[in-house]
């Protein structure tokens, strides 16, 4: 009876583990899922790959700032399915370029292929005084944030971060939702 009741415990929580253990516990797991995203985008163009891509470009007129333009670069995996058999697009990795000003900003956002939660972002933007430019890069995992490595100045918090990243994870699949 034992021996049952330990085998159907380790049955039910076995999937919850190995579920758990999908999200990276180190840098170097997150570096390894960024150079498999970046070679799977560089792919993308095979046709084996079912990824798919879309761009978002706006550009407006903004007070003391001018001509402010931004293009947002979703890659989404869509080899999932429905029960219709429609495509499920999962967005795992984000692009961001825009200006404020002359200043120049560029993020990255790498998402976890199956959780959806944000595992790497990267902020890069012009300092003030233009000589150089300031970088945030911050890793997470199942617990969290796993590490930080900043130059020049910090562009933004990690919990702003990831607030940010899923808004632009949620608006990229409702835009998919639509097509």
């Amino acid at each position: 009876m034992k021996k049952l009741f330990v085998l159907l415990l380790s049955v039910m929580v076995l999937p919850l583990a190995s579920s758990a253990q999908s999200l990276p516990k180190t840098v170097q797991e997150v570096r390894k899922m960024y150079a498999d995203a970046h070679q799977a985008i560089a792919d993308m163009d095979l046709e084996e790959h079912m990824l798919c891509r879309m761009v978002s470009t706006s550009q407006c007129n903004m007070p003391a700032v001018g001509i402010r333009k931004e293009t947002i670069t979703t890659y989404f995996n869509n080899a999932d399915r429905d029960e219709d058999w429609y495509p499920i697009f999962r967005p795992f990795f984000i692009t961001r370029k825009f200006n404020a000003s002359v200043r120049q900003f560029y993020e990255e956002y790498l998402f976890d292929m199956k959780s959806g939660r944000l595992v790497f972002a990267f902020l890069q933007g012009d300092s003030y005084e233009h000589e150089t430019k300031d970088e945030t890069r911050y890793y997470f995992g199942e617990d969290g944030l796993i590490s930080e490595n900043i130059k020049g100045d910090r562009i933004a918090e990690a919990d702003a971060v990831v607030r940010y990243a899923e808004s632009l994870r949620a608006a990229s699949v409702a835009l998919m939702a639509e097509h």
